[in-house]
């Protein structure tokens, strides 16, 4: 309660951590759903009022402890210079030495071993508490215009299609594949497939509610594809995914598993993700050190999906970005723009060339992103205040 204007609010920043007020939550929620013509989940929400984001990968140690260096160096040097009582060699020459030790001693350089950092502030088990037990007890309920998308019973966050998707559509016209939970929820909530009449299918790219836990790519592409073979074949695909391994490798093997199908991209694109102020993850992934494995995914990268050197890098890395992480009036847009455009699309076989529209990601970030408010966060992130 506001000591001022005696005011119950449901989040103090104080006890909460940075950001986390009331006023400053509801002018996201206005942000997010579009001033109230969109629904949207609370992942997503969570994302948007994010108040700091970082992500680097490990760290191997380098070089030696100053302490074990200084532990072998003096006694050395002590006892080198001691050959000047001997008097067997001209003083100058263990003097010599000694110093020579002690230089070499301070120049070497030593880097610890640093853990792997993947975060977003607050973190989601932290926002979720504070949204589902500190908000709804004080306003009876999370803010208008926003769903939990991660209810108690959904345990294993493995489902084919997203709850209400194909049952609700006779006679699809399209299917619309998303591998995010809380984006799923949101073309459901707003009814973007059934503008078009497209079944949502939903093949999930990480394990369980985890989002450090990636599965391995050729089991998502199998799953992808047993969600779409229900459907009528030759139905267009509009594929919505995160900007990661599993995303990027995705599209080019449904495609190519299926080249009788239009498979439209609208992933989130990796370059547009590594020039912007995106939300950037780190996967559970190799320590420190495992580069073979990590050559081996940026080769795959680059042969299978066309990436370039240095976007298969940064995946390859462990890097990635949520879909999820998209303001909503994006990709509420880019969803509807890949649907018109899987409609209307040609025979793959007649246009399958380089620079074809269904090759590319159609998902980027704004040119130009705001700068960051008082509010927003300053490493990597959308201004959110």
């Amino acid at each position: 309660m506001c000591a001022h204007c005696r005011q119950r609010f449901a989040l103090d920043p104080r006890e909460d951590g940075r950001g986390m007020h009331d006023l400053r939550l509801r002018r996201c929620v206005e942000r997010a759903t579009d001033g109230g013509r969109l629904t949207v989940a609370l992942t997503q929400l969570w994302y948007l009022s994010r108040t700091g984001n970082s992500a680097r990968p490990a760290v191997a140690r380098h070089g030696v402890p100053p302490g074990l260096r200084w532990l072998v160096a003096l006694p050395t040097a002590a006892l080198v210079a001691c050959a000047v009582l001997v008097r067997a060699v001209p003083a100058y020459i263990p003097l010599t030495v000694a110093l020579g030790v002690l230089v070499a001693a301070a120049v070497m350089r030593h880097r610890p071993a640093r853990a792997a950092v993947s975060e977003v502030q607050p973190s989601e088990d932290t926002f979720r508490r504070l949204m589902t037990r500190h908000w709804t007890r004080t306003y009876g309920g999370l803010p208008e215009g926003v769903v939990d998308d991660r209810p108690a019973q959904d345990t294993d966050g493995r489902s084919t299609t997203a709850r209400g998707g194909a049952a609700t559509v006779s006679r699809p016209r399209a299917v619309v594949l998303c591998t995010d939970r809380a984006v799923s929820v949101f073309l459901r909530e707003n009814d973007i497939p059934g503008r078009f009449r497209a079944v949502l299918v939903h093949v999930p790219e990480r394990t369980g509610s985890s989002r450090y836990g990636a599965r391995p790519h050729r089991e998502v592409v199998k799953e992808a594809l047993r969600g779409i073979d229900g459907f009528r074949a030759g139905l267009p695909v509009v594929v919505l995914h995160d900007a990661g391994v599993q995303g990027s490798l995705l599209v080019p093997l449904l495609r190519a598993a299926r080249p009788d199908r239009v498979v439209v991209d609208a992933g989130l694109s990796v370059a547009a993700v590594r020039h912007s102020r995106a939300v950037r993850l780190l996967n559970a992934a190799p320590s420190a050190g495992a580069g073979a494995g990590a050559g081996a995914a940026a080769e795959e990268l680059r042969t299978v999906a066309g990436l370039s050197e240095e976007d298969a890098a940064w995946l390859a890395e462990g890097f990635w970005s949520p879909l999820a992480a998209v303001p909503p009036r994006l990709l509420e847009a880019v969803a509807v723009r890949a649907l018109e455009h899987a409609l209307t699309a040609p025979d793959p076989a007649a246009t399958r060339r380089s620079g074809d529209a269904r090759n590319q990601g159609f998902l980027t970030w704004p040119g130009q992103a705001p700068a960051p408010g008082p509010d927003s966060s300053r490493t990597e992130g959308t201004n959110t205040a």
